[in-house]
C-alpha cells in the first residue's frame, strides 16, 4: 500500500475542531475501506499539524486540549509493535490489568502506596496497594512550577513567561524566548517540548531535529551577517 499523501487544498486546515475531526474520521474510514490503515491517515497529517495549531484561536486550542488531546495522543504517539506484543502477552497471562477510572486519593503505605480509585461507569470505591505509581500524562505541565534551576531563574528574572494555557513558555516564530513584557530575546531560544505552546507538534525526535537544524541555520546566518558588518565597519 502506497503511503497516503494529503494535499493542502483537500484538507480543512483552518476549520473548527469538530469539522476537522469529522474530516479525519471520514478519511480514515475511506482508507480502511480500500485495504489501507488508519495509521497512514494520521501520519499523512503530520506535515500540517504545526500549521493547524498556529491557525487555531486561543479558545480552539483550549477546547482541543480539553476534549481532543487524549484521542490525538493515542493515535499519533503509538507504541512500537514489539512493545504492544509484550503488553498483550502480559494481559493474556493475567500479569497486567488495564482499567479506566479516576484516582481519588494516594497515601503512603510502607514502601509503596495505597491508592483509592473509582472505575469508569461504577460508583464503587476501591482501595489498591501498589509498589509504584508512574505518571503518563506526558509533557504538558505548568512551566512556572518547574523545579529546573534554569527555568526557575528565567521566570524569576522576567526573561520568560508561560503561555496562557500553561503548556510551555512563549516563543517567537524563530524560537526566541519572550520575556515578561512579550519582547523576543536576541540570545535565548527554546526548542522541543518547552516550545509546544507555539508549535504543539514538537515532542518527537524527528520534529525536534528539524527545529534544531532550522535554528542553527538562522543563528549561523546571523553570525555571518554580524561578521560582515564588522568587517565593513573596520574597512570604512
Amino acid at each position: 500500500m502506497e503511503p497516503l499523501t494529503i494535499e493542502p487544498d483537500s484538507a480543512p486546515l483552518a476549520s473548527d475542531l469538530a469539522t476537522m475531526l469529522r474530516w479525519l474520521r471520514r478519511l480514515a474510514r475511506e482508507r480502511e475501506a480500500t485495504g489501507g490503515d488508519w495509521r497512514g491517515v494520521v501520519d499523512a497529517l503530520r506535515p500540517y499539524t504545526q500549521s493547524i495549531w498556529r491557525m487555531m484561536t486561543p479558545r480552539r486550542r483550549e477546547r482541543f486540549l480539553e476534549h481532543a488531546r487524549p484521542w490525538w495522543d493515542i493515535h499519533r504517539h503509538r507504541m512500537a509493535p514489539e512493545v504492544a506484543a509484550r503488553i498483550g502477552a502480559m494481559i493474556a497471562s493475567g500479569r497486567l490489568e488495564i482499567a479506566a477510572g479516576k484516582v481519588l486519593d494516594v497515601a503512603p503505605e510502607g514502601e509503596g502506596a495505597r491508592v483509592t480509585v473509582r472505575r469508569r461507569g461504577s460508583e464503587a470505591i476501591e482501595s489498591l496497594s501498589v509498589a509504584r505509581i508512574i505518571s503518563c500524562k506526558g509533557v504538558r505541565s505548568d512551566p512556572e512550577r518547574s523545579t529546573n534551576p534554569v527555568v526557575e531563574s528565567l521566570f524569576a528574572q522576567g526573561l520568560a513567561r508561560a503561555d496562557p494555557l500553561r503548556i510551555g513558555i512563549e516563543v517567537a516564530p524563530d524560537c526566541a524566548v519572550l520575556d515578561r513584557e512579550g519582547r523576543a530575546s536576541p540570545c535565548l531560544f527554546a526548542i522541543g517540548p518547552m516550545s509546544q505552546a507555539a508549535f504543539w507538534e514538537i515532542v518527537a525526535v524527528p520534529d525536534i531535529r528539524l527545529q534544531t537544524a532550522e535554528l542553527a541555520k538562522m543563528l549561523s546566518q546571523r553570525i555571518a551577517e554580524g561578521q560582515d558588518e564588522a568587517a565593513l565597519a573596520k574597512a570604512g
